[in-house]
Order: C-alpha cells, then structure tokens, then sequence
C-alpha cells in the first residue's frame, strides 16, 4: 500500500499531495499524527484487540486528516485502506466537503463499500468484475495496474561482487520470497514446508517486513526446519534489485493477489520466477513465469527438486524490458490523471452529487 500512494505521489508530482501515517515529511508529504495500532496501543494491549486496533487507528488517522482536508480545497481524495474509506465518507457530510472519493481496492479479499464513494480504482479486470458484481455500478470502476520503476531494480554490482558483499557462496542456490510474513496471505508456513521437502542444497531468502501484522514465528519455523539454508531480511526498497540479481529464483506461494508486484518488479530485470497456476498470474505474465499449484501440498517441492536435477530448466524472460513494459509509470501516468479528471469533469448526472 506504502509503495504504491508514494510512487503515485512521485509520478504526478506536483499536482499532489501526499498525507502519510508515518515517515518524514517534506513539501509535498504530509505526516498525519494519529493513534497507531503498532505504538503505545499495542504495548498496552499486545496481541489482544488487533481488529479494535486497527479500527482506532483509522478512525483516528481521518479525525486528524480532516483539518488539511477542510483548508486544502482538494479535488480528488484518493485512498487504499478500506475502513479509512467509511469514515472520509462521513467526514465529507458532515464538513460539506466536494472532494471526489477515489478508493484502490487493492488486497486479495473482497471488500463492502459506501456507494457514497466516487470510484473504485482495481488493478486488474478480476478485481474489477468482483466489484460489479457486488453491486457497484459499472460507471463507477475503472482498471489500472500498479506501475513499476524498472530502473531501480538494475544492480550497480555484479551478481559475485553481490554474493561476496552478502556473505553467499558463489554456486549456492537462492529461492529468494519477497512479500510480508504471514500465513493467511503469503503463505510463508507452505513455503518453508515446500522448501524443506526439496532439494538439500536449496538456501530460502525471505525478504519481508513483521510491521504491522507478521508473524515472527515463522521465522523460527524456517530456522527449526532449514537451519543455515535460511536468512531473513528486510532491505530498503531501493536495494531489492540487489537481492533479485543475487538470487536464482523468485518463488511466491500466495494463490491469490490482487496484483502481485514484486513478481513483476523481478520479471523486469530478468528473473525467473514461480508463482501459483491461476488465470490471474497467467493474465499478469503471460508465459515468462513458471507456474505450479501452490495449493497442493508436494507441488512446489517436485518443482525445486526437478530444477536442481537439471530435468527442469530455468526460463527468465527473454526480453524482461518489454515483458512487463506496460507497468512502467510512465506510461501509466496519463492513465491516472485522465481517471481524476473524467471523475472532476462538470458533466450532467454527477456520480454522487453533494
């Protein structure tokens, strides 16, 4: 969600303004004070009310958003986070605000929304097919994917030079898992499964962040069953391009994304990359992945044991540039500013009027 506003943020420049919960701010990012459900709550009340806390944190973040949204005569209100959007629905009424609400649907689940939001932006025509069919009027969805700067996933080092900086053997193996550690989702407990029914000489590298919701106790599963053929990481984003040229494979067991960008983020420099058997993960990479049913158990372990027998081969993209050419931002940036003007326009039978 971070990724994607702040990359949003950069691509429109100066014709936005960014409200953010945490971080630092600048002339054009602005850090809402409010009550996180990873600080002072948290401590109070551990691992107990974590959906209360996630509540208050909303709750709290639109009480304090609302001053900026009275003074800065904003045209659009773009957001991500789902109970965010009820409660800027509701501060619209009652400030008598006319900003158009623009909501990204963008997590795996299904979600319920105000038909008091103005739009809803999916990633991909199987989100957005969700969400006519829910209800929400045709008018009122528009599909555009998540943009990606291939530039910034180039190494500025050798894939040696790399491995000997990070301590890896040259002719070690490295599935590399970029994603948030948990279960539900990334299914990170299937993949250490997976990896530890494969081949022996296999090291898993998890790339992920335990801030807000992931659970440190896989990382203790992957060290009880993978011992040394584990490590954990959490690299900033401008230094993932390292781990991609480093590692041999890309390997994502979640079986369903809403769009699925550090796979298309590997695919743009060239890396080969193994994700679930479905039509989604066919639409985004079309045939430069390998695919394999993430949810039968033994799938993606035959898989990694075939590969390291040589009786499956490797296959990066060929042209990773133009594989995924179509995510770049700044093809997409025309895209987006032509969403929020056609929902601006001055036109008859407004989607909802105030």
């Amino acid at each position: 969600y971070e990724r994607f506003m702040g990359d949003l943020h950069q691509v429109l420049g100066d014709q936005a303004q960014l409200f953010k919960g945490a971080g630092d701010g600048d002339a054009g990012a602005t850090v809402v004070r409010h009550l996180s459900r990873t600080g002072w709550l948290a401590r109070l009340f551990g691992t107990r009310l974590a959906y209360r806390r996630y509540q208050i944190e909303h709750a709290s973040f639109a009480l304090m958003l609302a001053p900026h949204l009275r003074c800065g005569g904003f045209d659009v209100v773009h957001i991500i986070d789902p109970p965010l959007a009820a409660h800027l629905v509701r501060l619209r009424r009652w400030l008598r605000l006319t900003f158009k609400l623009v909501f990204t649907h963008g997590g795996p689940a299904a979600v319920q929304l105000s038909p008091d939001i103005d739009h809803v932006h999916c990633l991909t025509e199987e989100a957005a097919q969700q969400m006519r069919a829910s209800g929400v009027d045709a008018a009122r969805v528009s599909v555009l994917p998540v943009g990606i700067w291939r530039e910034r996933f180039l190494p500025t080092l050798s894939r040696h030079a790399l491995r000997d900086q990070w301590g890896l053997p040259h002719d070690q193996f490295v599935a590399l898992c970029v994603g948030a550690v948990n279960r539900h989702h990334k299914r990170i407990d299937h993949l250490i499964a997976e990896v530890a029914a494969g081949p022996s000489d296999l090291l898993l590298w998890l790339d992920g962040s335990l801030h807000p919701d992931g659970d440190v106790a896989l990382l203790d599963l992957a060290r009880e069953r993978l011992g040394e053929r584990f490590r954990h990481t959490q690299v900033p984003s401008d230094r993932v391009g390292e781990l991609f040229c480093m590692a041999d494979l890309l390997v994502s067991t979640a079986v369903a994304e809403s769009f699925g960008m550090a796979v298309v983020e590997a695919m743009s420099v060239g890396m080969p990359v193994v994700v679930h058997d479905s039509p989604h993960f066919s639409t985004l990479l079309g045939d430069g992945a390998h695919r394999v049913d993430m949810a039968q158990p033994g799938a993606l372990a035959t898989f990694l044991r075939a590969l390291r027998s040589g009786h499956t081969a490797l296959r990066p993209a060929q042209d990773p540039q133009s594989a995924v050419a179509r995510f770049a931002w700044q093809l997409l940036r025309p895209a987006y500013i032509g969403m929020y003007s056609r929902l601006c326009a001055p036109v008859a039978g407004r989607l909802n009027p105030h």
